[in-house]
């Protein structure tokens, strides 16, 4: 029997076709320049933090968003990654998004720097609330 195998280019996927993809799945990119504070971010990551697609989210008003008690540890986590102290950066914490809704996030980073680029934490994000809520 032959098989028929075909090879995918994936570089033919654009942006806008990851955007679909990461929506699905509600898994948020992100990407924070050390140096500058500067934030970039997909729509999934902005919809998980209550914002629409073409809002803006700066770094210090994803800070905002995160209950106070919350607040210290993540950003010792940040701290902690960015010192090399930890390899990545790990944490769960609550967010009260610009509704009103008290939601849980899981965020996920490493540092990253390539060649001539500033470092800078890339990762993820995860709106785990639905998965903490005690089945009935």
């Amino acid at each position: 029997m032959r098989s028929n195998k075909r090879s995918v280019d994936l570089s033919i996927i654009r942006d806008d076709h990851w955007d679909v993809v990461f929506d699905q799945v509600g898994l948020g990119f992100w990407e924070l320049s050390v140096a500058t504070g500067i934030l970039r971010s997909t729509q999934s990551f902005k919809k998980n933090f209550g914002y629409p697609p073409d809002g803006v989210l700066s770094y210090e008003t994803v800070l905002g968003l995160i209950l106070p008690e919350d607040l210290d540890h993540v950003q010792d986590e940040i701290e902690h990654t960015v010192t090399k102290e930890k390899s990545s950066y790990d944490v769960m914490y609550r967010i009260r998004r610009p509704d009103g809704a008290i939601r849980w996030i899981k965020a996920d980073g490493i540092l990253s720097q390539q060649d001539g680029e500033c470092l800078k934490l890339i990762g993820t994000t995860f709106d785990i609330t639905d998965l903490r809520q005690p089945l009935p």
